[in-house]
């Protein structure tokens, strides 16, 4: 009889409906319901994202080129969107690709009951558009096709850092993701040792960036501190001349005036986007002393990657870093 009543149900169902029913029922299983809104006011064009999830938000990633807006879910997502947009937009995947068709600016806002975060699009002049720090991402543009391997710190039952809601395993995952995609998407060649939430040893994260043949390895972690910090392999301690050409603990030494150019790239980088001194030390860590290439670890404030705005900041910086190396 059950079996019956429901077969009358889904029957009528496809009659007032022109989507189909089974579409409609499982296309939101596995995906964050996300509500999408937009207005217009004095020739600022504001979008608004909405999720319940609140981790959903703040995992968002927003990075821009010189003629795109690519907004980065951390997960699949069933995407509702209110009203028509009158710019070129669309979702591919789990990227919404915004097309302004003019030279811009974007002013990013994250926002809490509901989460949402919210994009102000702003139409400037040409000669805006060429100023220093005008376009987020601008710095992608100097730095040659190398291979750059992105170590996101943590991960599985190796949580990190905790500040709040966030956990530092999820927020060096994320800006590691943004990263990998701003690059593929200027072809440059780059590499994540970890594209999941898992629990990798050193040791891995060593040997795969030298199996990939990186030119620049950047190990990303947080701070509960206020100020930045950059991490480059004194090395010299860890190989010792009975040491076998081959061993993985001695690789560095080959680079370690390379890590030192990468490592003050990034430290100049970080103190002219924030205007603070940043923690310069050269330690012996294993993680690094085990990596044949330019390598260095930086530690973020919490505090600065906690909206939106504060982590397309860190991704400029991180840019600026590397083309300060990569071209030097």
């Amino acid at each position: 009889m059950a079996a019956k009543v429901f077969l009358i149900i889904l029957g009528l169902s496809l009659l007032m409906t022109d989507v189909p029913v089974f579409d409609s029922v499982y296309a939101l299983e596995g995906k964050t319901e996300v509500s999408m809104r937009f207005s217009v006011h004095e020739g600022v064009h504001r979008i608004v994202f909405e999720a319940q999830d609140e981790s959903f938000i703040k995992n968002t990633v927003v990075t821009s080129t010189q003629n795109q807006i690519k907004v980065q879910f951390p997960s699949n997502l069933a995407l509702a969107v209110q009203g028509n947009l009158d710019i070129e937009a669309s979702l591919k995947g789990r990227t919404y690709v915004i097309n302004p068709g003019h030279p811009f600016r974007t002013k990013l806002l994250q926002l809490t009951s509901p989460p949402r975060l919210s994009i102000d699009i702003v139409q400037v002049t040409k000669e805006e558009s060429t100023q220093p720090g005008a376009k987020e991402g601008s710095s992608l543009h100097p730095i040659p096709n190398i291979r750059i391997v992105i170590d996101p710190g943590h991960g599985g039952y190796d949580l990190g850092v905790l500040s709040g809601e966030m956990r530092e395993k999820e927020a060096t995952l994320s800006l590691a993701r943004a990263m990998e995609s701003a690059l593929s998407k200027k072809n440059r060649t780059a590499f994540l040792t970890r594209k999941a939430d898992q629990f990798l040893s050193l040791t891995e994260r060593a040997m795969f960036a030298n199996q990939k043949s990186a030119d620049i390895f950047i190990s990303i972690h947080l701070t509960p501190s206020q100020s930045f910090a950059v991490y480059s392999s004194l090395a010299e301690s860890a190989a010792s001349d009975t040491m076998s050409e081959y061993s993985i603990i001695s690789r560095q030494r080959h680079f370690i005036e390379k890590s030192r150019i990468l490592a003050e790239g990034m430290s100049k980088a970080i103190k002219d986007e924030f205007k603070k001194d940043v923690i310069y030390r050269k330690m012996e860590l294993p993680l690094l002393s085990s990596v044949g290439a330019a390598a260095v670890m930086i530690e973020i404030p919490t505090e600065t990657v906690s909206d939106q705005a504060g982590k397309t900041k860190v991704l400029e910086v991180l840019f600026r870093g590397i083309a300060l190396y990569a071209n030097q």
